[in-house]
């Protein structure tokens, strides 16, 4: 067996060898002048090949590396994918205790199920609870998003037109990851965001959602069940008419 064990590990070298090939290939695509979906298409073709990678020798190191890589990428049939070739209990010392924590509980908030409450706080630092926004329209959209993310900064002309022809049915609620609350009211301002605007100062929100990456957003309905997870704003304005 230990012969075994030594004989993977060349393998697991060349994977790697092979995935920062492979990066550095994409990352040179991506430098040119690209259309959004021309480098939609590089990105996702990088993920099913860096994913193939991390599948190709279980139990190796390239299984874990990778993965921890990757992970923000994946959907969640991916995960479901990458995580059954690791060994659970070799998860912590690979460092991807966070990784796995955060599987588990988008399993928890997959669409069909009831919404994870939460806690986050206002600027003035009072509590609220998600149960309390819950309920009050038809839709809820929960927004996860930061000052500092650029991508979440161009999605909100997006949230404003939703809200402007659906605000009969949808509500939406910001919910900043911002360290710095002076930058997250600034970017309110800025941004001019009207909508009810909250702070998860201890990641509360976020650990409860399995999130990892920003803009993220959670659509959830009047009686509480889980409709979607980033889901595009024209598959929301379909859902409202």
């Amino acid at each position: 067996m230990l012969l075994a064990a030594c004989q993977k590990e060349p393998k697991s070298s060349q994977l790697l060898e092979e995935y920062q090939a492979l990066n550095d290939r994409v990352a040179e695509q991506l430098s040119q002048d690209l259309q959004p979906e021309a480098a939609d298409s590089i990105i996702t073709a990088f993920v099913d090949e860096a994913l193939a990678l991390q599948q190709a020798e279980p139990g190796s190191e390239a299984a874990y590396v990778i993965l921890a890589d990757i992970y923000y990428m994946l959907d969640m049939p991916q995960k479901i994918q990458a995580f059954s070739v690791l060994d659970v209990d070799s998860i912590e010392a690979h460092g991807l205790q966070r990784h796995l924590r955060a599987f588990q509980a988008e399993q928890a908030t997959m669409p069909g199920e009831q919404y994870t409450d939460f806690t986050v706080y206002t600027k003035d630092g009072e509590q609220v609870a998600l149960s309390s926004l819950v309920g009050q329209n038809d839709y809820l959209l929960v927004d996860f998003w930061a000052s500092w993310c650029g991508p979440c900064r161009r999605s909100m002309p997006a949230l404003k037109a939703l809200l402007a022809e659906y605000g009969n049915k949808l509500a939406i609620v910001g919910i900043s990851v911002d360290n710095d609350p002076e930058a997250w009211q600034k970017a309110v301002s800025e941004l001019e965001l009207t909508w009810t605007q909250l702070r998860d100062t201890n990641d509360e929100g976020s650990n409860a959602y399995g999130i990892m990456a920003i803009p993220h957003t959670v659509l959830i309905s009047r009686d509480g069940t889980i409709l979607a997870h980033n889901p595009e704003h024209e598959q929301i304005a379909e859902l409202l008419k």
